[in-house]
């Protein structure tokens, strides 16, 4: 019995390893975020502004039914063309990413 329930939660785990995450829509025209093999995400404008990245990640005990389990991270504060990245602590976690800017 114990080795079909761990089968059944690893096959669960690899379900939601697979699924894409929803694409995010950053709402600052000129600046956009893209995720990296969905464990981290950068973010680039094309305008003289600070941005920086935003990401949430799923913690790995997520994987088996917990919606809070997650967290987020945000990158390097960048200006105009440069890049500003956030990485998830395990691969294949990434579940949102967006970009936040500043205009100070």
């Amino acid at each position: 019995m114990m080795v079909s329930t761990s089968a059944a939660a690893l096959l669960g785990a690899g379900v939601v390893m697979g699924a894409a995450p929803v694409t995010a829509q950053p709402w600052q025209p000129g600046c956009a975020a893209y995720p990296v093999n969905n464990s981290a995400a950068y973010s680039q404008c094309y305008w003289p502004v600070r941005h920086q990245v935003r990401i949430e990640c799923r913690y790995w005990w997520g994987w088996f039914g917990s919606s809070w389990a997650t967290y987020e991270r945000r990158g390097n504060i960048a200006w105009d063309g440069q890049q500003s990245w956030a990485h998830c602590n395990v691969p294949g976690t990434l579940q949102r990413w967006d970009v936040v800017t500043y205009w100070w």
